[in-house]
């Protein structure tokens, strides 16, 4: 007897080689991270190729803010806008962006391989400042430069600041509650985390970031360019921040951990990292790339000299901020169904149980009856906004819709179709646990560890998730108290 198969409806996560979307057939997959998923594609009856970015969540507000961003930078050194639309699927509507292909590896992986010299990083930089440039000239400022969002062509060494979703612009909506916006934390300038130290209790306090936050992140981004290492941590929690405070003497120089770093390229990369805003060129991306341009025309024969930067073990502080946002597959084997993500181990968990214990039906039961418990305890977290990296992309992150996937050279192969869909688009849990919330070890049942906090797990949970949860991977979260704790509403 004949048995007709249910057919599966595409999932924006893993779609099947081929698949329209609009006027763009899918002809690979570049990566994929918590909020879209990047895909080569063709224009039907055209040759070129383009970057295609499907939202996962349907009517993802984010994606509009990144078009309208993008509209208005005019770079040799940004991605040009070729188009946005809306996918229609039976869940709803997914937003999704087309841009310019870029064939390119990642920054650091750039500098290593192509044995750059100091002159050569100079050069580099000074375009990804032209770039920063051209944002902040449109009013907008980028918000997570790091060395996954710049792609590297070419041994000349032609660089594209890739990854707006974390951008933004004077007069565009807020779509975050937390108070510091989307980023990555190693690349935080101390004044913002300053201002979190001073208004982490206020309700509507949000730190603005300016052109001098692009800048320092640059510098941070130029450290471990040229050394292999990551400067002290700026979050004043972490050992080594002091060297951030007011006044404080900020990082080594370069040339201390790697003696080919030329005098020009060391001057430089520390005026970035300066303590103090204004001496960061004053936020002026424009004198920054001039300064660069010019010291790679005036410096010497040793700035010739290969940097020979062999990428250091990733310190701790800073691997929790690493790998998060886009997975970035450059390897022959066929990605992962979009079911499943890599747990803490490295092995391949389902996205709704990371971390916790399959099957356990404890998991259900406390969790949802810790939600009327616990509900108006938790503050509105703010967008994580890509959440990638590892010391490559790896360098932390927020955007949550990271165009660095959209570029690396990779195998393409067809994606797994399967049935499981991320339709919501709810608050994203944040970067660090909210004041008085459970910290490992999350040994409670039912309580799984995400981002150094202890969370509960609404597995029937409708998507998108409700107010007083938050969203991880597809699947709802509610924060976890002490028992003791009285409720509050601050926001953290």
């Amino acid at each position: 007897m004949n048995t007709t198969l249910p057919v599966l409806e595409p999932d924006p996560a893993s779609l099947p080689l081929g698949t329209k979307v609009g006027p763009w057939r899918v002809t690979g997959w570049r990566g994929r991270g918590t909020s879209g998923t990047v895909y080569r594609v063709q224009r039907e009856g055209e040759a070129g190729l383009y970057a295609l970015k499907l939202a996962l969540h349907v009517g993802d507000e984010r994606f509009e803010r990144e078009a309208s961003l993008l509209r208005r930078i005019r770079s040799a050194y940004v991605p040009v806008l070729h188009g946005q639309g809306l996918w229609q699927h039976r869940r709803g509507v997914f937003p999704y962006l087309v841009m310019q292909w870029v064939e390119g590896v990642p920054l650091y992986e750039w500098t290593a391989s192509h044995q750059a010299s100091s002159r050569q990083a100079l050069r580099v930089l000074a375009r990804v400042a032209q770039a920063l440039e051209a944002t902040h000239e449109a009013g907008g400022v980028h918000r997570d430069v790091k060395g996954d969002n710049i792609l590297v062509q070419g041994p000349d060494g032609h660089p594209y600041l890739m990854d707006f979703g974390a951008g933004d612009f004077r007069g565009a909506a807020t779509l975050t509650w937390q108070v510091l916006p989307p980023g990555t934390s190693a690349y935080r300038s101390p004044e913002a985390w300053a201002f979190q130290e001073l208004f982490w209790r206020h309700p509507t306090a949000r730190y603005a970031a300016s052109p001098c936050d692009d800048l320092f992140a640059l510098g941070i981004t130029a450290y471990r360019m040229v050394t292999g290492e990551y400067p002290p941590p700026t979050e004043p929690e972490e050992a080594g921040a002091e060297v951030w405070a007011q006044e404080g003497p900020g990082p080594q120089p370069p040339s201390a951990l790697n003696p080919r770093v030329s005098p020009e390229l060391d001057a430089l990369v520390l005026q970035l990292c300066a303590v103090s805003a204004l001496e960061r060129f004053k936020g002026s991306a424009r004198q920054a790339a001039q300064a660069l341009e010019e010291a790679a025309q005036r410096a010497g024969p040793g700035a010739d000299r290969a940097l020979e930067v062999r990428v250091a073990e990733v310190p701790g502080w800073a691997k929790r901020e690493e790998g998060r946002t886009w997975e970035v597959h450059r390897a022959s084997p066929a990605p992962p169904p979009a079911e499943s993500v890599p747990g803490p181990s490295g092995r391949m968990w389902p996205a709704v149980l990371e971390g916790l214990w399959a099957g356990s039906v404890l998991v259900v039961v406390l969790g949802l009856l810790a939600g009327p418990l616990l509900r108006g305890w938790g503050a509105r977290a703010e967008e994580d906004a890509r959440e990638g990296r590892d010391g490559d992309s790896r360098d932390g992150g927020v955007t949550a819709m990271g165009d660095s996937a959209a570029t690396s050279p990779v195998a393409f192969t067809a994606p797994m179709e399967t049935p499981r869909l991320s339709p919501g688009f709810g608050l994203p849990i944040p970067e660090r646990p909210f004041v008085g919330q459970r910290r490992p070890p999350c040994n409670r049942n039912g309580e799984v560890e995400i981002r150094g906090g202890c969370w509960y797990a609404l597995r029937d949970a409708n998507q998108p998730c409700k107010e007083d949860a938050y969203d991880w991977k597809g699947a709802c979260y509610l924060p976890s108290f002490p028992a003791q704790r009285s409720p509050t509403s601050e926001h953290p």
